[in-house]
């Protein structure tokens, strides 16, 4: 998360992770306010910024009455935020800076990543987790097109 976001966070700091010697890379583990536990990574010699959060709740989190509302979910979160209310910009900036990004939903999980050179991550990382902090900026029409879009998907 970074300064700009619209909601400020206590972050608690966690031990870190066991490290290999060979391993030169810094780690921090932090808890956010909001539950979320995060491993920030850093690798000077790398050329690339990557990020990536697993949800846990997936397929087997969906109530009865509406199933395939986590992949639903996932699909919304990249439609757009209230910050960056263009439908494909985390999309379009992350191709301009040659990156590329994915989700995915499994029985238990929804994982999100994303990876573009280092020079832009910070930005992507605004975009990412605003999106991420579902602050959604979509309406009914948009919402109903994805609805019928996911519906689409499990028929098949």
């Amino acid at each position: 998360m970074t300064a700009q976001s619209e909601e400020a966070q206590t972050v608690t700091c966690l031990p870190p992770p066991v490290q290999g010697n060979a391993d030169y890379r810094n780690y921090k583990a932090i808890k956010l306010q909001n539950g979320i536990t995060a491993l920030l990574t850093q690798d000077a010699q790398s050329k690339h910024f990557a990020a990536a959060v697993s949800v846990n709740a997936g397929a087997s989190s969906d109530p009865r009455s509406l199933p395939g509302l986590a992949h639903f979910t996932e699909h919304m979160c990249f439609l757009g935020s209230k910050r960056y209310p263009e439908e494909n910009e985390y999309k379009h900036y992350l191709a301009q800076h040659g990156g590329k990004s994915n989700a995915s939903t499994s029985m238990s999980h929804t994982t999100y990543q994303f990876d573009i050179l280092a020079e832009f991550g910070e930005h992507a990382l605004d975009i990412f987790s605003n999106f991420l902090l579902l602050h959604c900026s979509r309406g009914v029409v948009q919402l109903e097109k994805f609805r019928r879009w996911i519906v689409k998907i499990v028929k098949i």
